[in-house]
């Protein structure tokens, strides 16, 4: 006698698909917020971190600058003492004194070129410097984020302007001091590369002079 199965249906699986479910909305969600622009929230934030940013890097600039000088003052202070000694430039050979002095003089004027681009470094700058107030083509600013702009505004009119600021507006204000800002920095680096450029010059040219007298201090 034959024995007959009945195959049982299969039931779908509802934990799969609801899980299924859930990640196609949250790819859905993640490819709408890679799309969509920011909102003036978000912008404020992003803004707001790019020039935390861009102050970090004038800071570092500067920092660069004066370490700079304290290695260009250490080199100064080892030609001084040559200098101190005035009997190894009166014992100098006829034939080596006007080289040996010609680099000195050289070395002096590179010195005072090389403080100058550290003094340009440092240098405060301001925001009218680069006429961003002025040339701001979207949207004028109101001055009411950047400290220049804030003095000029006496403090009830200074109130005043914040009871009636819109978010766009301090957007457009942020988005004028970082772009002030990366001009700032641009300036700076610029400066700060020609001063150790030159750094490396005097490097050359102090060790060439200490080697020089020393050598004419030893066989004398």
């Amino acid at each position: 006698m034959a024995t007959s199965f009945t195959a049982e249906p299969v039931q779908p699986v509802h934990g799969d698909e609801k899980a299924t479910r859930k990640r196609l909305k949250r790819e859905a969600k993640v490819r709408r917020d890679a799309e969509r622009p920011p909102g003036s929230l978000e912008r404020w934030r992003i803004l707001m971190d790019v020039v935390d940013e861009g102050r970090r890097v004038v800071e570092l600039a500067d920092h660069k600058a004066r370490y700079a000088l304290v290695v260009m003052g250490a080199l100064n202070a080892g030609v001084f003492l040559i200098l101190s000694r005035a009997h190894l430039i009166s014992e100098l050979p006829s034939s080596l004194k006007p080289w040996l002095i010609g680099v000195l003089i050289v070395y002096a004027g590179l010195s005072c070129l090389y403080v100058y681009h550290a003094i340009d470094c440092l240098r405060p700058r301001r925001l009218q410097d680069s006429g961003l107030l002025a040339r701001s083509g979207r949207m004028r600013p109101r001055g009411l984020l950047y400290w220049e702009s804030i003095a000029t505004y006496e403090l009830e009119a200074y109130q005043n302007a914040w009871d009636s600021a819109r978010m766009d507006q301090l957007n457009a204000e942020v988005v004028i001091i970082a772009h002030h800002l990366s001009l700032l920095i641009a300036r700076k680096y610029r400066a700060l590369g020609r001063l150790y450029h030159g750094l490396a010059i005097l490097v050359v040219l102090a060790a060439f002079q200490l080697l020089a007298y020393s050598a004419i201090a030893l066989t004398t």
